[in-house]
């Protein structure tokens, strides 16, 4: 381990191309761009997103043979008695340009031109490589940084672009690419970038972020379920972001080797108590308004989301007098114009990375920011925003024949496409929004009922203003349907739940959401994943009050906690046989997960039982969240059997084993319907984390949950089977909720927006 070396360098370009992560898809974007011989492209990135690391790798990852050069524009400082600016800009574009072009054979002996900085000078270097090139082979120039050049006269960028155009003329094989910040890219009007075609350099895919957290480290550490997600998460999937928290979560674990929750909080607190040179550029760069808007966002209790224009307004005028919506409104509008923000649609925003939200809760004090605030003055100070102007036709060379435009059909099927999807979508919505909760009405159908929808486009949750009232039409020849039983006296629910800065507990509740009751103290270590006995009697759950995570069992009112496996390995999944006389559970014991059984006719001195313990699984391919089918004869579990995390069942003696799910994303949390035909579970197979439902024996599986900006976890069916119990940060933090198995209601039980609430247990 002393010759490890941190692989993370968060204020560096990539060097070594294996990290750069989530990036083919720009790659493919501009062979396609190259075959339709597209001569000026623009790549469009967020601050700090990689696009220097992108550009330096990028050929690695092109399918297309081309060559590739790099220039990084720099502006000059302003001119006194030396060369103009613009000279001084191509000086540093030759001098970068000569030795790849010697690295390349492209110069063939041939000296440089002399070195007159001026335009005439670049141009004849591209007329002579023009003949070195082999055939068919495109030269593609990469401009980093364009930006650079931007003054608010916009005249040196503007002669910068007008020095290449002739390039283009001169080199039939040529083509410009341009990476500029995306604020900028809105400012520059050329007729070599009006009309290019533009790729946006985002954040990356839930898939890629989970592989550059965990690739650099594999066989240095090992994650908790859950711990990558949340890492992605709270860095909103930015490349500059999760740089550098793995770069500090590396150095705190390299020597544990292992990463549970605790080690993901302590991480980000470590990071926060740091200088963060982004955000403090932020806050340098917003006005007094822009801050008050951004710390009145952080502040906000429980969101974790988007948020509305209105929700800030309202936040902020409880807090002082004298607020201003449209200076508000036109705050958010300019730190989205920023970048700091991201509009969700019309009305609702959120920060462009989830950390800067944790940073400004530690940094900044609302009440302060609101007293430098003059509303009055910023009001009488906004105007109405000019409209943007319409990009002409991209620049054509001269030696060229323009060819014919033949791609007019895909935008205007897409548009169409657009159109259908919208009204597809529409009416899904409505029918999802349709109906009443099951546990009282017996209606065959539920009618659907107006509601909040989001805008054309939107990426947001429902807004938290707007309430949906379900109302049910009576059916005038209903089909007999068997009324609904609740099968046990409240308490129905067990779950875990913690406010903000404490442990997880265990808690209970009415199966409506009353009656929230906790049962373990806040003193102990995280109590997590409570399970019901099939008798409703004890309670079974996960904690780490003794140092590492062990399984417990309690009385159902919280008394008489007993460690049942106290074994040095974290232990983990409890599930209860259907008869009671048993415990599965998932222990690291033997170095990987595997499943174990314990007697529970030993409790509460499983130690003098000494052959109360039952090894199920030792293949080494890890192996999670047994749980009983309702006959008692088989487990559903999780496995890496094949890579990724898929469902299996198989018999309780650990033969048989049969595969559920095939899909190549991660199949998680499985639990078996009452009457055993299904399996009910969580999956990233759509991007997000959803709830799905599955035949026992596999199949098609069905989406139940379907809210694409949500993460939908933990789903465990209701004694009837009608319902499903899952807990989801749809409404910014996390809640729980119950939703019928057609999708169409779903009720939040928990609604706390101080407090999370995870892992629901409903009881037998």
């Amino acid at each position: 381990m002393s010759e490890f070396s941190n692989p993370y360098r968060p204020d560096e370009p990539v060097s070594d191309p294996a990290m750069l992560f989530g990036r083919q898809t720009a790659a493919d974007w501009l062979d396609t761009q190259l075959v339709g011989n597209a001569r000026t492209l623009a790549l469009s990135a967020l601050p700090m997103v990689g696009k220097t690391s992108f550009l330096r790798h990028v050929g690695s990852l092109q399918i297309k043979k081309t060559i590739n050069l790099l220039v990084t524009l720099v502006g000059p400082p302003p001119a006194k008695d030396g060369p103009p600016p613009l000279n001084t800009v191509l000086q540093t574009v030759i001098d970068q340009l000569e030795p790849q072009l010697e690295r390349h054979n492209l110069l063939a002996g041939a000296a440089l031109p002399a070195r007159v900085q001026t335009a005439s000078a670049l141009r004849e270097i591209f007329g002579r490589i023009s003949d070195n090139l082999p055939p068919d082979t495109p030269l593609v120039l990469y401009f980093d940084d364009l930006h650079a050049l931007v003054r608010p006269d916009m005249s040196l960028v503007a002669s910068f672009l007008t020095s290449l155009m002739p390039l283009l003329d001169e080199c039939p094989a040529l083509h410009l690419v341009f990476a500029v910040n995306q604020d900028a890219l809105k400012q520059i009007r050329h007729p070599l970038l009006d009309g290019a075609p533009i790729y946006s350099l985002g954040t990356l895919t839930a898939d890629a972020s989970i592989s550059m957290i965990t690739g650099p480290t594999k066989g240095i550490l090992r994650f908790d379920y859950g711990v990558t997600k949340r890492i992605a998460e709270v860095c909103s999937h930015h490349p500059y972001y999760l740089s550098l928290y793995c770069y500090r979560l590396l150095n705190r674990q390299v020597h544990d080797g292992w990463v549970n929750q605790q080690d993901f909080d302590n991480t980000l607190t470590e990071i926060l108590d740091s200088s963060i040179a982004p955000f403090t550029k932020i806050w340098d760069d917003s006005t007094w308004a822009e801050r008050a808007v951004l710390a009145g966002m952080a502040a906000i209790q429980g969101a974790h989301g988007p948020i509305t224009g209105i929700e800030v307004v309202r936040y902020l005028q409880r807090q002082t007098t004298g607020v201003d919506e449209e200076v508000v409104k036109h705050a958010l509008k300019t730190l989205a114009e920023r970048g700091v923000l991201v509009p969700m649609g019309a009305v609702s925003y959120r920060f462009h990375v989830e950390m800067l939200r944790f940073w400004l809760r530690e940094h900044t004090d609302l009440s302060e920011i609101l007293a430098q605030v003059n509303w009055g003055k910023v009001a009488a100070g906004i105007k109405p925003a000019a409209k943007p102007s319409v990009r002409p036709e991209p620049y054509r060379p001269a030696s060229k024949t323009p060819p014919a435009r033949r791609g007019w059909l895909l935008p205007v099927a897409l548009v169409g496409l657009l159109l259908c999807g919208a009204l597809v979508a529409g009416g899904a919505l409505a029918a999802q929004m349709a109906g009443v909760p099951l546990a009282f009405l017996s209606a065959p159908t539920p009618t659907p009922t107006p509601t909040a929808t989001a805008q054309p486009g939107d990426t947001a949750a429902p807004l938290a203003d707007a309430a949906v009232t379900a109302t049910a039409e009576p059916s005038p020849t209903p089909s007999p349907t068997p009324a609904l039983v609740v099968a046990r006296t409240l308490p129905s629910i067990t779950y875990m739940a913690r406010d903000v800065d404490q442990n997880w507990r265990i808690y209970v509740m009415d199966s409506d959401g009353g009656n929230q009751t906790a049962l373990t103290p806040v003193e102990e270590g995280d109590d997590a994943s409570p399970v019901w006995s099939p008798d409703g009697q004890k309670i079974a759950f996960v904690s780490r009050r003794d140092g590492n995570r062990e399984i417990y069992v309690m009385d159902a009112d919280g008394q008489n906690v007993v460690n049942v496996t106290r074994h040095p390995a974290d232990d983990w999944t409890p599930a209860w046989s259907p008869d009671g006389s048993r415990l599965a559970f998932s222990s690291f014991r033997d170095g990987s997960w595997e499943i174990y059984l314990l007697d529970t006719a030993c409790l509460p001195q499983p130690e003098t039982c000494p052959d109360s313990l039952t090894q199920v699984t030792n293949d080494g391919n890890g192996n999670l969240s047994p749980v009983y089918s309702p006959d008692g004869s088989r487990f559903a579990f999780n496995s890496k059997a094949n890579g990724n995390w898929d469902i299996y069942t198989m018999a309780i003696d650990g033969t048989d084993i049969r595969q559920v799910t095939v899909d190549p994303s991660n199949d998680l949390a499985p639990v078996w319907s009452p009457d055993g035909s299904r399996l009910a579970f969580e999956s990233n197979r759509d991007g997000n984390v959803e709830v799905y439902v599955i035949g026992a024996a596999g199949g098609a599986a069905q989406n139940i949950t379907n809210e694409s900006q949500a993460n939908d976890h933990g789903p465990v069916w209701s004694p009837d089977g009608q319902q499903l119990v899952f807990y989801s940060n749809r409404e910014g933090n996390w809640d729980i909720f119950t939703i019928t198995l057609d999708g169409g209601v779903t009720q939040n039980l928990t609604n706390t927006p101080a407090r999370d609430e995870q892992t629901p247990a409903w009881r037998p």
